[in-house]
């Protein structure tokens, strides 16, 4: 079993829920690959289910020689990203992944009212890159070459990708991360 490299950063990942949240779901993805479209819905319903008790941390694994927009769209989330709205640029490639084109980036920064100068400020622009290069050189070192690729509390699951299997993944390492947690944890008349 593959272990993620480098663990979760919270300055330098992407990520929605409880910081210290007993369980991690970390999502490599394409923007492009239909496979991470499809995973989204349940990605979504296993968010909601599990509330403050799971982090979902997103990492990019752009694959341009198979998908022409994977860097523009991985670009147009850390634009995106670096303005506050990196969340809600993600639902937007994602649900609208079928009628993709490279006028529906900007189409979409505009919805989200993104300001596209960033695109243009070099510096600015490079360190988005780094950032999605960052990402895609963590995930070959944690083993992976396809999207999407999950990691649950650290650990690379390979079961199946869908709500009910993640759900009950992401419950046994709660359960076991509650257990971790317990052993070393005084009781109350030890605090007293």
């Amino acid at each position: 079993m593959n272990t993620l490299i480098p663990p979760f950063n919270p300055f330098e990942d992407h990520f929605v829920g409880a910081i210290d949240a007993p369980v991690e779901l970390l999502l490599y993805g394409d923007f492009q690959c239909e496979h991470c479209a499809d995973v989204y819905p349940a990605v979504q319903s296993l968010r909601e289910a599990m509330g403050g008790r799971m982090r979902f941390v997103y990492r990019h694994f752009p694959q341009p020689d198979v998908y022409p927009l994977a860097l523009d769209t991985a670009v147009a989330s850390e634009v995106a990203g670096f303005q506050g709205k990196f969340w809600q640029m993600y639902d937007m490639l994602y649900l609208n992944q079928k009628y993709m084109a490279r006028s529906s980036i900007s189409h979409f920064a505009e919805i989200l009212k993104i300001d596209t100068r960033l695109y243009e400020n070099s510096g600015d622009y490079r360190k988005l890159v780094q950032k999605i290069i960052r990402d895609f050189e963590s995930g070959v070192k944690s083993g992976i070459d396809e999207t999407p690729t999950f990691f649950i509390n650290e650990k690379r699951y390979s079961g199946t990708v869908d709500f009910e299997n993640l759900c009950k993944y992401c419950c046994h390492a709660e359960a076991i991360a509650s257990r971790t947690t317990m052993w070393w944890m005084p009781s109350a008349a030890q605090r007293l």
